[in-house]
């Protein structure tokens, strides 16, 4: 019950520019099944790609790779396109970039930290795909949003 509550309490940052919510929810699944990809075969090329993925979404104005994927599966399977606002989704995409340069990072250094860092950003990716829940919206409301905008109370 308390989760139910703390979730309506939850704030995402707000733009005009409109994303493709259900092709978005089929990326997050894609960039997860890499992830798990890489978390079982430490295969560096995984990880470059979902960071050269992530480069492409936080720092361009193109489509992502994964992007072009999930909006051709979207269509394919006749999926009718549901829109959003894009800000909630760079914001994640933000802190998806940090997370897959740090497993990347982290490689040569420790497989360990390195899948163990992947499988994180697999269950944010899973949760967003499977579940639309998005943990870039709880790190929004809590850690950002206080720092940004504090509070009239205190």
């Amino acid at each position: 019950m308390v989760i139910c509550v703390m979730l309506k309490d939850i704030v995402c940052p707000v733009s005009a520019e409109r994303l493709n919510k259900r092709a978005c929810r089929v990326g997050a699944i894609l960039s997860a099944a890499l992830l798990v990809l890489f978390f079982m075969t430490s295969w560096w090329p995984v990880i470059a790609f979902v960071v050269l993925d992530y480069v492409v979404r936080v720092f361009t104005n193109k489509t992502a790779p994964i992007a072009l994927l999930a909006n051709g599966i979207a269509r394919a399977l006749r999926v009718a396109p549901v829109s959003m606002d894009k800000a909630p989704k760079v914001f994640a995409w933000r802190v998806g970039f940090l997370l897959a340069v740090a497993t990347a990072a982290v490689l040569p250094f420790s497989v360990t930290a390195s899948r163990s860092l992947a499988i994180t950003l697999a269950a944010f990716n899973i949760l967003d795909g499977l579940c639309n829940f998005c943990v870039g919206c709880i790190i929004y409301t809590y850690f950002i949003l206080p720092r940004v905008r504090p509070s009239i109370a205190g």
